[in-house]
């Protein structure tokens, strides 16, 4: 059953809020009175103490509340945020840069694609005056972009950016030079889907048929999921919608399908092992727009629905202090950079301008049971057995310095009833993008979380290559050269076996400062919803919280002692979630 949007959709009214309080929020930290073009108009961030570059990506959000709300100060702080941004980021060749202390341009894509859809939906209502003049900012952005190509040869997501803000070009100026070099630039995305289905390119392999599609020493491609799912296929598919292509939009709805396996049923995004998870957050990647942007342009079938109330369930939850925040940062004492909120209102948006909605329907791939599925030639096992979902890797490839995605790792587990028990960090925390990644305030140290077996000698098995990984049903295998570990899941427990002569098991659990934990030597209760129990002693600092701002938890560092052999069990009670939860 398909349903006009008339404004009053229970979904679209809590984009609605969602979009409000973000932007209230962002706009009560602007920058004024220092009579200085430099500052005044941006936003000043409370977590980097910058002014993102970016933060004009708000000028559609902010121009579709002004819109709806009839309040001035809306259209007047969009109308500042780009002007500060032309003023501080222009380059002489008409690009913006990413931040004023970066030299990557790259990005004018983006900025662009923020002015299009906000004249492609408003134009006419604008001030005649203002109307003009973003409508000449997005024309150099667009020229600019048709050469972009010559001037850097970016990831693939950016490629999708160009399909898209020239079809928006070719749409608002009539010019069929920009609808060309869309579809050329879509035509190639479009060669670089992995036989899984899942677009590659996020990276620079060699090897392939094209720049972006070569594989690893173990047949993986470069494949992000973040950006995937947030960036690149909302771009193509609203490539589709702009060009009034049935055909491509029928390809990319097939494609959003193979990438919603990795949506977890409480509309969090796995990308515990693609090459840009330096910056996972649970809900997404930091600095991409949302998964939203793309199921607002399909949400008039009942499956991708569901993915919409999924999706804006976990916003809303992961919402603190006014601003989307990373899962357990308040608790943590961790201040919430602004970049989520500004880029994340974009795609509320775009849901919120959707023609039409389906009510949700339909089960998401992750909600079924299935035992495993295998991804990138075997290396990327997924689980779903019982109440669990988990998430294995022996990936051989990242981006960035300290981004290890393999090694065997139990990448991200996951309960129906608990939410999150593990997730997965940076093997050491570097951040390769300095104004786009986190510093913490409270502590120096950013702590691996991600489940390993650490050795005598410094060895840690995240950081090893030419581990085996195989699955038997719904049992894990993971076999390095002198070690192992089998991991055996049923309705709510999952036991574990590890194998070692000398090592010591990390298994840090999610735990937030405000569930109790207790050990008596070798059980371990966490909150009320899990119990630990090891056949060894081992011990934990039950009142200290770990905080990594990937993807954003805080955690209880449990390590156990192996000395040969090592069983212990994890188990899912039948109780209630906690507050700090973000389970379905």
């Amino acid at each position: 059953m398909v349903i006009k949007m008339t404004g009053t959709n229970e979904l679209k009214a809590r984009a609605n809020r969602l979009l409000l309080e973000w932007c209230d929020t962002l706009l009560g930290f602007r920058v004024s009175g220092t009579g200085s073009p430099y500052t005044d108009g941006g936003l000043i961030c409370p977590a980097c103490h910058v002014i993102h570059g970016r933060n004009a990506d708000l000028v559609f959000p902010l121009t579709l509340l002004w819109d709806e709300t009839g309040d001035q100060r809306y259209l007047d702080a969009a109308e500042k945020l780009v002007e500060w941004t032309d003023f501080n980021l222009t380059r002489p060749d008409g690009s913006w840069r990413n931040d004023a202390g970066s030299e990557w341009k790259v990005i004018s894509a983006f900025g662009a694609m923020a002015l299009g859809e906000t004249l492609f939906h408003y134009e006419r209502k604008l001030p005649e005056r203002l109307a003009r003049r973003w409508r000449e900012l997005f024309c150099r952005l667009a020229r600019f972009c048709v050469r972009l190509p010559e001037v850097s040869k970016p990831v693939i997501n950016y490629y999708a950016g160009l399909a898209c803000v020239l079809a928006m070009a070719e749409r608002l100026t009539g010019d069929a030079l920009f609808g060309r070099e869309a579809d050329r630039w879509e035509a190639y995305c479009r060669r670089n889907f992995s036989p899984d289905g899942l677009l590659a390119g996020e990276g620079y392999p060699s090897g392939g048929s094209t720049p972006h599609n070569g594989v690893s020493e173990r047949g993986c491609h470069h494949i992000d999921m973040g950006y995937d799912l947030e960036e690149s296929l909302p771009l193509l598919l609203r490539h589709a919608v702009l060009r009034g292509d049935g055909e491509k939009l029928n390809f990319y709805k097939a494609r959003l399908l193979d990438h919603l396996e990795f949506l977890l049923p409480d509309g969090a995004i796995d990308n515990s092992w693609g090459t840009r998870h330096n910056k996972w957050t649970y809900w997404g990647s930091r600095t991409s727009d949302g998964l939203l942007e793309g199921l607002a342009l399909v949400c008039d079938e009942p499956i991708f629905a569901n993915a919409v109330e999924r999706v804006l369930s976990i916003y809303e939850r992961c919402t603190s202090g006014g601003l989307l925040s990373l899962p357990m940062a308040a608790q943590a004492g961790e201040p919430t950079c602004l970049h989520h909120s500004f880029c994340h209102a974009k795609a509320l948006a775009s849901f919120i301008l959707a023609d039409s909605i389906a009510e949700p329907g339909g089960a998401l791939p992750r909600e079924r049971e299935y035992g495993t599925k295998r991804f990138q030639n075997g290396n990327l096992l997924l689980v779903s057995a019982g109440g669990w979902r988990a998430t294995f890797s022996t990936i051989d490839i990242a981006n960035y310095r300290g981004v290890d995605v393999g090694g065997g790792s139990i990448r991200l587990l996951w309960h129906e009833r608990i939410g999150p028990v593990c997730a997965a960090s940076m093997a050491d925390y570097y951040p390769s993008e300095p104004l786009n990644m986190q510093y913490l305030r409270k502590t120096d140290q950013t702590p691996c979380t991600t489940p390993m077996l650490r050795f005598p000698d410094g060895r840690r098995s995240v950081m090893e290559s030419g581990v085996g990984l195989t699955a038997d049903g719904s049992s894990v295998r993971v076999s390095g050269g002198d070690w192992s570990v089998v991991w055996s899941f049923s309705e709510d427990r999952v036991d574990i076996c590890v194998r070692a002569s000398d090592a010591e098991l990390s298994l840090p659990l999610i735990c937030p400062p405000d569930e109790s934990a207790a050990c008596d030597g070798r059980t371990l209760f966490v909150g009320e919803s899990l119990i630990l129990a090891s056949d060894a002693d081992f011990s934990v600092d039950t009142s200290e919280r770990l905080f990594n701002q990937v993807p954003g938890f805080c955690f209880l560092g449990v390590r156990l002692p192996v000395r040969g052999e090592l069983k212990l069990s994890l188990r899912a009670k039948q109780v209630s979630l906690s507050p700090g939860r973000t389970a379905r």
